[in-house]
């Protein structure tokens, strides 16, 4: 009876999820989730998509980042998928992320405009390579919906 109970409390339990390359420079995208997540009283938890069989991965740098997420108090999950923004889009939605965190896209056609059009309640941010967290504003938003 209470596993059951402790079962349904943990799915119920909202996230602010991280979402990380395999580079050391990520650190800054943990701390400012870690922000977010005390601010809303949220789970922290660090995703890690990459495509299955990388070429080169930063083992070295994940490494880093689990020791990283781990100082922040949150798990780190490192996935491999043939469609890293749809594997992106399930952790997502399996973990009941509210908040999510991110790098600054690069270019059009940037993963992050895909997966940001398939919520509207998820309070995306970005931060920039100073550390500075934005929200993702709702034209933002709209731009990514009419692409996907």
């Amino acid at each position: 009876m209470n596993a059951k109970k402790i079962y349904r409390d943990k799915q119920t339990k909202h996230t602010t999820v991280v979402c990380v390359t395999n580079q050391y420079q990520c650190e800054r995208l943990i701390v400012v989730g870690r922000a977010i997540a005390k601010l809303t009283n949220t789970e922290l938890m660090v995703v890690n998509v990459m495509v299955s069989n990388p070429l080169y991965p930063n083992t070295d740098a994940l490494e880093y980042l689990f020791d990283i997420s781990k100082q922040n108090n949150a798990t780190m999950t490192v996935c491999y998928a043939d469609d890293p923004a749809k594997a992106t889009i399930n952790f997502l939605k399996e973990h009941r992320a509210t908040n999510v965190v991110t790098g600054l896209p690069v270019g059009e056609s940037s993963v992050l405009y895909k997966i940001w059009g398939k919520f509207t309640h998820i309070n995306f941010y970005t931060v920039s390579q100073d550390g500075e967290a934005m929200l993702v504003n709702t034209k933002e938003r709209m731009k990514a919906r009419a692409t996907v």
